[in-house]
């Protein structure tokens, strides 16, 4: 008698302790898509990667130019700044890419000169490795 009560017990247990293991496996599996899925939707709210996979690439504001523009423009400025002050210091906006619109490059352009409320065409130019070396924006 005693016996079948241990045995019952140890039965009890593993088929607790199975149900707890498979609660653990199906929690962790939904968490990892929850993350998969929030990774998606911020990589498909990016303009930037939608257009280097070629979703919605003719899509780009006047507006997101400048502001390309305009960071370029802060970018050359602290590499200057760099270069003055230490040359001995690699900085990780030396390797950005460059930036044309309309066939003029970013850091000598006027702002004035880009409409905001147009659309503009985006190409990439890339190395070997896939890093984009060159960014052209042209007027659609």
């Amino acid at each position: 008698m005693g016996s079948n009560i241990e045995k019952i017990l140890y039965i009890g247990f593993a088929v607790l302790l199975l149900g707890i293991a498979f609660t653990f496996f199906f929690s962790g599996y939904n968490n990892y898509r929850d993350y998969i899925t929030k990774g998606n939707v911020i990589l498909d709210e990016d303009r930037m990667i939608a257009a280097f996979e070629g979703e919605g690439a003719s899509e780009i504001r006047g507006s997101e130019v400048i502001h390309q523009v305009l960071e370029a423009k802060r970018l050359e400025k602290n590499s200057k700044m760099l270069d003055i002050y230490s040359d001995q210091i690699v900085s990780s906006h030396q390797s950005h890419a460059e930036i044309w619109v309309l066939e003029e490059n970013a850091i000598d352009m006027e702002i004035a000169d880009i409409d905001k409320a147009a659309f503009y065409s985006v190409e990439f130019e890339k190395d070997y490795s896939g890093r984009i070396l060159k960014i052209q924006y042209t007027l659609r």
